[in-house]
């Protein structure tokens, strides 16, 4: 019970004299409940901040950039939970499927467009400024901002009038630090390279940038750091287009062979340039002595160490070799199996 009970309703009793002490005391009551009056004998908590060395403060600290860049977080995540209920309550009457889904601080919607009129509408709802067309058919998918936070918006066609992507003239505009650039066209760096956007970008929605016929992409933040100042190239070519590639030289075709009877002969240019390219090995003759006169005669590549005429038949039973050149000690040399020429 608090302590100054009894003295506030003798308070109480002497400012009214017309009140009884049971008034009294029901009215210090009141006014304790009420907490309007001190308890000296209640003790109050203190509110203690952890400390740098991990210790425990009376004072607070002040926030860190980590802490800070936390609670950013968390703020832009709340936005866009909040963007997405009031998106979901203006989708509550749209006709077709649609979905919303909060991915972080970002936004995405999924909705079915049935005239170009309608996707014009959602457009200046969403405040895109970026469109790109997908793989799948009658497919857009548009970058915008709703009250502060990104969204991105996925657009399906019915079929009869499909959502269409910007037309050739209609400017793409992208401001980067005090310069506005227009992605519809391509831009000139200070060597005299063109560079093309294709649609991509980085997940902070930078976008990406190639020369003429690569594959590399590059940010428009870093092309312009180390190549700019950068300027339109206006008639180059139309938004939507892919970047010209370099002409591949045409293959220079071989002649045709003529078909023949018995076989397919190369055309002449051919055979005389493999004739030309490939040597011909030595041949000797396998069971007769021309390939004209045995019909098993057969070609054999040979490489002999030196050079050897091919065996003639000269008399029944004796077989006749001239060896040309000489061994080591310039005698001249004699196969092993053969008899030496008298």
């Amino acid at each position: 019970m608090n302590g100054n009970l009894p003295h506030a309703a003798r308070l109480i009793h002497a400012v009214l004299d017309s009140v009884r002490p049971e008034q009294a005391t029901a009215v210090a009551h009141a006014l304790d409940s009420a907490r309007l009056l001190v308890d000296p004998e209640h003790s109050f908590g203190v509110v203690l901040h952890r400390a740098p060395d991990g210790g425990w403060s009376p004072a607070a600290r002040p926030v860190t950039e980590l802490e800070r860049q936390a609670l950013a977080w968390d703020a832009s995540c709340a936005r866009a939970r909040r963007v997405a209920r009031a998106v979901a309550r203006d989708l509550e009457g749209h006709p077709g499927p649609h979905g919303i889904r909060v991915e972080g601080d970002r936004v995405g919607v999924l909705l079915r467009v049935d005239d170009p009129a309608q996707w014009v509408r959602w457009r200046a709802y969403f405040g895109i400024t970026a469109v790109r067309n997908e793989a799948r058919p009658r497919t857009v998918t548009g970058e915008g901002q709703r009250d502060g936070v990104r969204v991105t918006v996925v657009a399906r066609g019915t079929g009869t009038a499909p959502p269409r992507a910007p037309a050739a003239a209609e400017k793409r505009p992208f401001r980067l630090g005090a310069a506005t650039y227009d992605l519809a066209v391509p831009q000139r760096d200070a060597h005299g390279d063109v560079w093309y956007f294709h649609g991509s970008r980085n997940q902070d929605g930078m976008p990406l940038l190639s020369l003429d016929g690569r594959l590399e992409r590059c940010s428009l933040a870093n092309v312009e750091a180390q190549s700019g100042p950068l300027s339109p190239v206006r008639g180059r070519a139309p938004l939507g287009a892919e970047a010209p590639k370099p002409a591949g030289r045409a293959r220079k075709r071989e002649p045709t062979a003529t078909r023949e009877e018995g076989g397919v002969t190369p055309a002449p240019g051919v055979a005389a340039r493999r004739r030309a390219v490939t040597p011909e090995p030595p041949l000797v003759p396998g069971r007769g002595t021309a390939p004209g006169t045995d019909p098993g005669f057969r070609l054999v590549p040979l490489v002999p160490l030196v050079p050897v005429v091919p065996v003639v038949p000269e008399v029944a039973g004796t077989v006749r070799e001239e060896a040309r050149g000489g061994g080591e000690d310039g005698l001249p040399w004699t196969p092993p199996d053969l008899p030496r020429r008298t």
